[in-house]
């Protein structure tokens, strides 16, 4: 690998109704190890104080940070789907690589100094670092019951870093399950081979599995990174859609990224053997017929 000064990082903050956590998000990102090229916040037509806090602390910025490239867009109506405030963050973006970073996540002051280290290979497009997961008032080691059946056939995480063909994570790993926890714990490249808007077309066809399709088609563009050190923390809500969407159209969803992904990358044996045993045990978990 060849390494390389700060490359240019577009930060994309999403925001709906985490006005409560936008003062300490957007302060973890400025005080990251690694330099930030440009600061792009969406405010996705919120009904709490957000938009209040949001002013208050670009005002500040303005004068502690002068020479930021800050993007503040507001939407009058709710989107209605993520992945359209994904698209809109990745189009206003300049940078040469791209975070989004949700606000009600947070992480260590080393996250983006870690993960950039994966695009010292020319060939990564996609890098992520490990996470842990709090519940909303910041509590570790939440246990997620939904989740529990979904841990089943996973392999353990690796045990160091690495970088390999995304091809063959696909091969691997992704065929079976989605091992990237959430978008904040990743960096991709904004390469211009890559269609982003047809991505995130295809991605928003789904309730839960838009961000596992997203990370699969981008792999198929180039390299993964991965670093074993849980730098990001992701904050799983009660309400969220992950806990409280139907198993059946769950389930649905998965198979549609394991077909997806068969279609596009050939299966290691071992993928194929946990794929059959996985959905075979979320048909039981989840009292799904065949």
């Amino acid at each position: 690998m060849e390494p390389s000064g700060p490359k240019k990082v577009s930060v994309i903050l999403p925001n709906y109704n985490y006005g409560r956590y936008f003062n300490k998000r957007i302060d973890g990102v400025l005080a990251q190890t690694y330099p930030i090229y440009e600061l792009i916040i969406l405010d996705d037509a919120s009904t709490d104080n957000s938009r209040d806090i949001m002013k208050q602390k670009l005002l500040g910025l303005k004068n502690i940070r002068p020479g930021l490239r800050i993007k503040a867009k507001v939407n009058k109506e709710n989107s209605g789907n993520v992945f359209s405030q994904w698209q809109r963050g990745i189009d206003l973006a300049t940078g040469e690589y791209i975070w989004i970073a949700e606000l009600d996540d947070s992480c260590e002051p080393t996250f983006l100094e870690t993960v950039m280290k994966g695009f010292d290979n020319p060939k990564t497009v996609l890098s992520y670092s490990n996470s842990r997961i709090v519940n909303e008032n910041g509590k570790r080691d939440l246990k997620s019951s939904l989740r529990k059946p979904l841990n089943f056939v996973r392999e353990d995480r690796p045990s160091k870093d690495y970088i390999r063909n995304g091809e063959e994570e696909l091969s691997r790993v992704l065929s079976v399950y989605n091992t990237i926890p959430n978008v904040s714990a990743v960096v991709f490249k904004k390469d211009p081979k890559i269609d982003f808007r047809k991505i995130l077309d295809q991605a928003k066809k789904f309730k839960l599995a838009g961000d596992w399709y997203f990370y699969s088609e981008i792999l198929l563009y180039g390299k993964i990174a991965y670093f074993k050190k849980p730098l990001n923390i992701h904050r799983l809500h009660k309400s969220s859609v992950t806990e409280t969407t139907d198993h059946k159209i769950h389930f649905a969803e998965i198979q549609a990224i394991h077909n997806k992904i068969r279609n596009d990358v050939k299966l290691s044996p071992d993928a194929k053997k946990k794929i059959e045993a996985q959905e075979k045990h979320l048909r039981k978990a989840w009292k799904i017929p065949e």
